[in-house]
């Protein structure tokens, strides 16, 4: 018998051992508990310039961040309005 038909062969017969043994495990359910909703924190404006500025005036752009509080891990959500999401761990 060549080698190529004996890798084969054991292949196919692992595969079948697998699958009567997967049938006598014991079924897996999922657990029931609901996540918790986030906690809003704070709402932050922050005014951005470029580097070579060196004063806020009328023109310099703002954004507008929220922070949220993941109750299910404790980390703080950070969302900008421009849609950027920043996630650090909460102290």
């Amino acid at each position: 018998m060549s080698r190529r038909v004996q890798v084969a062969l054991v292949g196919l017969v692992c595969f079948l051992l697998g699958w009567v043994v997967a049938q006598q495990l014991p079924l897996v359910h999922a657990q029931t508990v609901t996540p918790k909703s986030p906690t809003w924190l704070h709402g932050l404006d922050l005014r951005v310039r470029k580097g070579g500025q060196k004063d806020f005036d009328e023109k310099t752009p703002k954004y507008g961040v929220e922070v949220f509080r993941d109750d299910n891990n404790g980390n703080l959500v950070y969302i900008s309005e421009t849609g950027s999401i920043a996630v650090v761990p909460a102290r």
